[in-house]
């Protein structure tokens, strides 16, 4: 980060971002939670299984995943504060309000709204970021996601506490804790309410730190007075329309020769340059600007999108159901808890490593090292269920892979469409993303597996 960019609103934005996140990630702490929600509804619905409450999970993933885009077009025209105050009124009003369900529709309802609220004030904050952090997205996402993986983890160790104190464990056979004798079951109703204060007060705090990024016409003006201050001809700089996307970079005037071109659309032609977008050794200070409907036209938009899921399902479905997979071996709620809070802590630190390693080595190679990472560690964490210290490892190496990808592909998104879009583009791109894993999950819910 230059100096340049680095003063009191673009500190202040990028603290209110990750603070913001704190709420923003909360569907993955759903694989603690599971239990005591599970339970509670068991004593008003018999039938209800684990299978079935997998649907309040999807639920959130499904209302983030479908307002997405109008997130992005939200913050384009209310701009990124008040964009992400309403997310936090969702979010938080609707967790409260889960807290008198006494049916499953009714909490898939209230948590779907939830996700709403999760998708439209998601990319508020890393796109107002963008803005002042013109250069080394990657590190600015990474920190900014770190708040996804830190609010479940603290979210996840009240809830436990709340509910779970005396760490009763759950019923050998059910897997349930006894709906008409266990206290725990009692505590879930103010489990919500607890929770939908705290993410009120957080989501509060976090939006009214951030400050829109100054406009073309501002940073022009300031660039013309910079370099008058400095001596230099204001005439010689030439401040540009495109948008800078990486460091210090260069892009060639003269046509890439066909042994180094790598052509991937007919959108990769603009005035007469070629763009050399994926698989390039060089880093470009230039990037094409499309609208999701030129994007959609693209094969590169399909691809990420197929990458996007390939690379992040695995993650969701683990986050979902690790406490109940863990618990048919592992008698000790707490530990489990635990373990799945630092798991959510390991998705969040780990985006600023793998932030800091795309802007070393590239977000293509960082993504790849996590795609073949990802498949290892899952079949040993099926394997190795009856350790506690292999289980524990597992589950926080796979939530520290998942991350991966919400810190990569908003990066990705920019560098391939452009940032002038990047709220409508990567929505469109998560909507796709989370229909197709909402499908994969709850299919693979109903069939037992």
């Amino acid at each position: 980060m230059s100096d340049a960019e680095l003063n009191i609103d673009s500190i202040l934005s990028l603290m209110g971002g990750t603070i913001f996140h704190f709420i923003v990630g909360i569907k993955i702490m759903w694989g603690n939670v599971a239990p005591y929600i599970t339970s509670y509804l068991v004593q008003f619905d018999p039938s209800i299984t684990y299978h079935h409450t997998l649907h309040v999970y999807t639920a959130v993933f499904l209302g983030q995943s479908l307002f997405m885009y109008l997130g992005g077009q939200l913050e384009r025209k209310i701009g990124p504060r008040p964009t992400s105050y309403l997310g936090a009124f969702l979010i938080s009003g609707c967790t409260y309000a889960s807290s008198y369900c006494k049916s499953l529709s009714g909490l898939i309802f209230f948590q779907a709204c939830v996700g709403v609220g999760i998708g439209l004030s998601y990319s508020a904050p890393i796109i107002c970021c963008f803005g002042h952090f013109t250069k080394n997205k990657g590190i600015v996402t990474g920190i900014i996601t770190t708040g996804t993986g830190a609010g479940p983890f603290l979210a996840g160790l009240v809830a436990t506490t709340y509910v779970n104190s005396e760490n009763y464990p759950v019923d050998t056979v059910t897997g349930l804790y006894d709906p008409m004798a266990s206290p725990v079951v009692g505590r879930v109703p103010g489990m919500f309410r607890v929770l939908g204060i705290m993410y009120g007060c957080i989501g509060l705090v976090g939006a009214s730190l951030l400050m829109s990024p100054p406009t073309d016409e501002e940073k022009e003006a300031s660039k013309k007075l910079l370099s008058l201050e400095n001596g230099e001809r204001a005439s010689l700089i030439n401040y540009g329309d495109a948008t800078n996307v990486y460091d210090e970079a260069m892009m060639a005037d003269e046509e890439p020769s066909d042994s180094s071109s790598i052509k991937t659309s007919k959108s990769s032609v603009v005035k007469g340059r070629r763009h050399q977008r994926y698989g390039s050794k060089v880093k470009f200070t230039a990037t094409f600007e499309l609208t999701t409907s030129q994007m959609t036209k693209d094969s590169l938009c399909w691809l990420v999108i197929a990458t996007a899921i390939c690379t992040g399902v695995s993650g969701f479905y683990v986050a979902a159901t690790y406490k109940n997979f863990g618990q048919t071996a592992i008698a000790d709620d707490h530990f489990i808890t635990v373990v799945g809070c630092f798991g959510c802590l390991c998705s969040g630190l780990s985006r600023m490593l793998w932030g800091s390693i795309a802007d070393r080595i590239g977000h293509f190679e960082t993504l790849e090292l996590t795609a073949y990472l990802s498949p290892a560690v899952l079949l040993v964490y099926t394997l190795t269920v009856d350790s506690k210290l292999s289980f524990g490892i597992c589950v926080c190496s796979l939530y520290a892979l998942w991350g991966a990808s919400y810190c990569l592909m908003p990066a990705i998104a920019a560098f391939l469409f452009g940032d002038k879009h990047l709220g409508t583009n990567y929505g469109f791109i998560f909507f796709v993303f989370g229909v197709m894993c909402t499908v994969i999950i709850d299919g693979a819910g109903f069939t037992g597996w």
